[in-house]
């Protein structure tokens, strides 16, 4: 290996990148402020270039069916039915950025769904562009998660938001950021549910019920977290 004089070294050049929380970039917060940032953005990844009539738009019919038939009928098998069958599909009305999560959730499940056959071409392909589809309305959502915790259009938008997230680390077989995922989340239902104790506005009994719902989401993961706990390296509590 050739030595480099004192005084010559130099450093290499590589392009700049742009990596880290999208909730806290916008904001100038992060580890500068000494602020431990949970949010969802450190999970986003650039998406590839993709052509115009993949990009988001109001759900199609087709997706919607998908998103009910295929994947919240399979999810709710395995957690609380009533939440995933009626309850989130009913906020992800008033939130685009909720159907933009519910539509990378059911990508991501159609692709888990699939076989893989690297000496199949067209399989492969159709893998491929249906990761880029998932993965960029996954963005989508992460970008939209800072206008539902900021402007909300129903109060429970942004727990709704977190239990949709952690679904689809899940769905990704991405557990250590399921479990981070799901520590935030429960920090920001029990921050709720504190606001609302010193509101003079009760909550709505349909909401309540939301709550409750999510609360009992929540204890079934974190059931699981436990027992997956020594694996992860990643404690639940």
């Amino acid at each position: 290996m050739t030595r480099v004089k004192p005084g010559q070294r130099k450093r290499a050049k590589a392009p700049k990148v742009r990596t880290g929380c999208q909730t806290c970039n916008p904001r100038r917060t992060g580890t500068s402020t000494g602020r431990k940032c949970d949010g969802y953005a450190s999970q986003a990844a650039p998406s590839p270039e993709m052509p115009l009539s993949a990009y988001p738009t109001p759900p199609s019919q087709d997706e919607l069916r998908a998103v009910q038939s295929r994947t919240l009928a399979q999810v709710s098998k395995f957690f609380v039915d009533k939440l995933w069958t009626t309850k989130i599909l009913r906020i992800a009305h008033t939130e685009p950025g909720i159907w933009y999560a519910l539509i990378s959730l059911s990508s991501y499940h159609k692709l888990f769904m699939q076989p893989v056959d690297a000496a199949n071409n067209q399989l492969a392909m159709e893998r491929h562009n249906l990761d880029i589809y998932a993965l960029h309305h996954h963005n989508m959502a992460i970008k939209a998660a800072l206008d539902i915790q900021g402007t909300p259009k129903h109060p429970l938008s942004y727990i709704i938001s977190c239990v949709v997230f952690v679904t689809i680390e899940i769905i990704r077989g991405e557990i250590i950021a399921a479990i981070r995922l799901l520590k935030h989340g429960q920090r920001v239902l029990q921050e709720f549910e504190m606001q609302q104790r010193q509101s003079l506005i009760p909550l709505g009994s349909e909401d309540g019920v939301i709550v409750n719902l999510v609360e009992a989401f929540f204890t079934c993961l974190t059931h699981q977290a436990v027992c997956v706990g020594h694996l992860t390296g990643v404690t639940i509590y």
